[in-house]
C-alpha cells in the first residue's frame, strides 16, 4: 500500500513539473525567424550601433516586416535608421522562409538578388578576394 501511495505522489509531482515546463514555453513565430536571419547577417550588423556625428548618438538598426500576401509571396523587410520625423531604410530585404533563402534589392544594379550574389557583385566592384 504505501508503494502505490509512493507511486501515485511521485506520478502527481512528475505531472505538475511537466506542466509548469509547458507554461514556460515561447513560441516563436514566422515573423520572429525572419528576423532572426536578418539580425544575424554581417552587413546589418555592421550597420547597427553605428555614431551618428550629426546627432551625437548611437544608431541602432530598425527592422520592419512586411509579412506575405497575395502580391508578393515573400516577407518584405526594411532595415534602417529611424530618425526624428522619418524612417530612412538601408537595406530592402524579401525572405522566402520556407525554402530559407534571402534576397536583396541591389540598388547598384537595380534588380533583386540573393544574398550571397549581392555579396559577390560587391566584392566584384572593390577588387576585394
Amino acid at each position: 500500500m504505501a508503494f502505490l501511495i509512493r507511486l501515485s505522489l511521485l506520478l502527481l509531482f512528475t505531472a505538475s513539473v511537466a506542466r509548469g515546463q509547458q507554461k514556460q514555453q515561447v513560441l516563436i513565430t514566422a515573423e520572429d525567424s525572419v528576423r532572426n536571419l536578418i539580425e544575424a547577417l554581417p552587413e546589418v550588423k555592421e550597420k547597427d550601433h553605428v555614431y551618428d556625428s550629426l546627432t551625437n548618438r548611437m544608431q541602432n538598426i530598425i527592422i520592419r516586416i512586411t509579412p506575405p500576401d497575395t502580391a508578393l509571396p515573400y516577407y518584405h523587410v526594411e532595415a534602417g535608421y529611424q530618425g526624428n520625423s522619418r524612417f530612412q531604410p538601408h537595406f530592402y530585404f524579401y525572405v522566402d522562409l520556407p525554402n530559407n533563402i534571402i534576397y536583396i534589392e541591389d540598388l547598384d544594379k537595380g534588380d533583386r538578388t540573393t544574398i550571397d550574389q549581392w555579396r559577390e557583385r560587391r566584392k566584384a566592384k572593390t577588387g576585394q578576394k
